[in-house]
């Protein structure tokens, strides 16, 4: 079909664009902040592990305070202009004649925003169709609806023979582990989409880049 050959076509002119800014050619500051960060949270980690006291905080806290110092440096109006003028300009414009070349290629007028919309509206539907693990949402909030009350029950149990300040330990902990766990579950989320919906971030991109051709060069109506 016409849409699934232009998809393809799209999708060869992604590979094309580099969408990330490899770490060596990223600035300084940026550099110096993933280091810290990254390092701050290893080591609480492995501190919190083996020592499990207070000191295994430290290092997760100055991870938290480089964030604050990086978003005070980052919003400089002279870094703002450096991102600016040597990467998101020459992305754009890379993207933008991209999508135009392939547009025109299957001759679809850029200039008509019924033709964007039409083709906006396919993606959607092909993208649902492709998100073939969608089915197991359900079940999952189910089972997290019952293991969330076991858990509070079993919690409740334990609290009942702990001293105040095991309890406090042990809340501190589980709400430690929880953050952990989630922040691995949306660090692999998507490399599972990657792996398991191949298609379904690019077609997010191509709608994201219809309404953008739309947004700059269609025609307004009366």
């Amino acid at each position: 079909m016409r849409f699934s050959d232009l998809f393809i076509s799209y999708k060869i002119g992604l590979k094309d664009i580099k969408s990330s800014i490899p770490f060596t050619e990223l600035p300084l500051y940026r550099k110096i902040f993933i280091i810290i960060f990254l390092t701050g949270i290893i080591i609480s980690g492995i501190l919190l592990i083996f020592k499990q006291n207070i000191f295994s905080f430290i290092p997760i806290g100055l991870s938290l305070i480089s964030l604050i110092i990086f978003a005070i440096i980052d919003s400089k109006k002279s870094n703002l202009s450096h991102m600016l003028e040597n990467y998101y300009i020459p992305y754009s414009e890379k993207r933008m004649d991209m999508i135009i070349e392939v547009l025109k290629k299957y001759k679809i007028n850029i200039e008509n925003a019924d033709s964007l919309d039409m083709l906006i509206t396919e993606a959607k539907y092909a993208q649902a169709e492709c998100d073939f693990l969608s089915q197991f949402e359900k079940p999952f909030k189910t089972l997290g609806a019952i293991i969330i009350p076991i858990v509070v029950f079993i919690v409740k149990k334990i609290s009942e023979s702990a001293t105040p300040t095991d309890v406090i330990k042990m809340a501190a902990l589980a709400i430690i582990l929880i953050l952990l766990i989630f922040s691995l579950i949306f660090s692999f989320v998507p490399i599972i989409k990657d792996l398991f919906y191949r298609d379904y971030n690019k077609y997010t991109e191509l709608m994201y880049d219809l309404r953008q051709v739309k947004l700059f060069y269609t025609k307004k109506s009366n």
